[in-house]
C-alpha cells in the first residue's frame, strides 16, 4: 500500500474523532448516573476506543486514567482500571486484563481487610498504602494477551513489550521484552541487539497514524526485512 492512501484513510478516520456533540456529552457526564452511557455513546460517535479523543478525555477526567492515542482494548472501558493507571499509545490490551495495586500484607497478625482497609466500616483509613501510591505505567506499542494478571510487583510494562496470555506480572517488564508465564519470565527480545536500539531510538510512536514519520512500508514487513528499516534506522521522532 503507497504512504498517500494509508494516510488518507487515517485522516478520514481522524476527521471524527472529535464530534460536534461531545460537548453536550461533556454536560452529561457530570450527572455520575449517566456517565457510562455518554461515554460510551460518544465513543461511538467518534469511530470507536483507538480514535475518540473525547473519550480519552473524559477516561481522565473522571476515572484519573490517560489513555494515549490510538490505544484500545476492553480493559479501557470507564472505571475498569485503577485510578492513576497510564496507558501509552498504539497500545493493545486484550481482554480479561486485571490490574492489582496492592496486596493483603501478609506479614501481620491477620490479612483480613477488617485490619486493613477502612471500606469495612472498622478503621478511620487504610492502614496500607493506597491504591493511587501505586500506579500502573504502560508504555507505547505494548501488546498484552488475554487474562492477563499486573500484580502490585509490577508497576512499568516499558515500550514495545509483549506479555503472553494468562500471565501474571510480579515484576517491571522491560521495553521490548517477551515475557510469558505464572510468574512471568522473561522469553526473548522481540528483536537483536542492532534493531533493537533502532526501534528504540525511533519514537514513531510519538506520531498520529495520519503522520508516521517513515513510509507505511517500515509498518506492513518483519522489522529488519529490508522493507523501510532503513528509514526507521536513520533518525528518532522529535
Amino acid at each position: 500500500m503507497k504512504t498517500d492512501e494509508f494516510n488518507r484513510r487515517a485522516r478520514r478516520h481522524i476527521g471524527r474523532a472529535r464530534s460536534p456533540a461531545a460537548p453536550i456529552l461533556e454536560i452529561v457526564c457530570r450527572f455520575r448516573g449517566l456517565r457510562g452511557a455518554a461515554i460510551r455513546y460518544v465513543c461511538r460517535l467518534e469511530g470507536g476506543e483507538m480514535w475518540s479523543l473525547t473519550y480519552r478525555k473524559l477516561l481522565r477526567r473522571y476515572y484519573d486514567v490517560e489513555v494515549g492515542i490510538h490505544s484500545y482494548g476492553p480493559c479501557l472501558k470507564p472505571g475498569y482500571l485503577p485510578p492513576g493507571t497510564r496507558v501509552g499509545n498504539y497500545c493493545s490490551l486484550a481482554a480479561g486484563i486485571q490490574v492489582l495495586r496492592r496486596n493483603h500484607p501478609i506479614d501481620r497478625l491477620s490479612q483480613h481487610p477488617f485490619f486493613f482497609n477502612s471500606v469495612t466500616g472498622l478503621l478511620d483509613q487504610d492502614t496500607i498504602p493506597a491504591v493511587t501510591d501505586n500506579p500502573l505505567a504502560i508504555g507505547h506499542d505494548v501488546w498484552v494477551g488475554f487474562g492477563v494478571v499486573v500484580a502490585p510487583g509490577c508497576r512499568t510494562i516499558g515500550n514495545g513489550a509483549v506479555v503472553a496470555a494468562q500471565s501474571v506480572l510480579t515484576a517491571d517488564v522491560p521495553p521490548l521484552a517477551v515475557v510469558g508465564g505464572v510468574p512471568a519470565k522473561f522469553i526473548r527480545w522481540r528483536f537483536p541487539q542492532q534493531l533493537h536500539d533502532a526501534w528504540l531510538g525511533s519514537g514513531w510512536w510519538l506520531k498520529p497514524v495520519d503522520a508516521l514519520p517513515f513510509p507505511i512500508d517500515s509498518f506492513l514487513e518483519p522489522f529488519g526485512s529490508g522493507c523501510g528499516s532503513g528509514d526507521v534506522d536513520a533518525g528518532r521522532v522529535e
